[in-house]
């Protein structure tokens, strides 16, 4: 999360060779999700399409609902990038209901953004705000700052979107202070966002 995907990707790797050593079937499906992750992140969406699918297999085998969802949406997010928006609904809506069967509000706050990620990139930003909401209540009431600087990220987009300047840049002010403060390697991106936004802003003033 800090950005070193590299070392990531590594650590991963040699935590899957482990537990196939020892024959840790459920270690294998974690270590195969969280490498599928990373993957995607770097813009690898075949090789993380292969680990997570790999590793879903393995969690239905196993009857690890949570495992399901987690590689589920993080499925759905590598078909989000790839364009395959039926697929990428499919995979979350099944873990959204599961995530809520088990009662993982952890999960459920992470689904939620990304199902608003994938509904503003299929061009509906007021619906992809109402899951950011959602995730944004639910993130504050568990006390989870990533996700709550994730729905930060994503209402301000979707405001941005909506031609709401101002409300896109007081979002994003607050999602990447928020990644800032825990080291997250989206403040990078979110700083970008801004100065791009304040820029034009000056521009427009001017």
């Amino acid at each position: 999360m800090t950005g070193d995907y590299r070392g990531a990707a590594q650590a991963q790797e040699k935590a899957l060779g482990i537990y196939r050593d020892i024959g840790d079937r459920l270690g294998q499906a974690n270590a195969l999700n969280n490498l599928g992750d990373v993957r995607q992140m770097t813009g690898d969406y075949r090789g993380a399409a292969q680990a997570l699918e790999q590793a879903l297999g393995i969690y239905r085998d196993v009857g690890d609902q949570w495992g399901q969802a987690f590689a589920l949406n993080n499925l759905g997010t590598v078909w989000r990038m790839t364009g395959d928006y039926r697929a990428a609904a499919q995979a979350q809506d099944r873990a959204l209901a599961i995530s809520r069967q088990t009662g993982d509000r952890g999960c459920e706050a992470e689904i939620l953004n990304e199902t608003g990620a994938l509904h503003r990139a299929r061009g509906n930003p007021g619906r992809a705000a109402e899951y950011h909401r959602q995730a944004l209540n639910l993130s504050r009431q568990i006390a989870s700052p990533r996700d709550q600087a994730r729905a930060l990220a994503g209402l301000g987009r979707c405001a941005l979107t909506l031609g709401r300047t101002s409300d896109a840049i007081e979002a994003l002010r607050q999602a990447r202070d928020i990644f800032q403060q825990i080291g997250a390697g989206e403040a990078a991106d979110v700083t970008a966002e801004l100065g791009s936004l304040t820029g034009r802003e000056q521009q427009h003033d001017g």
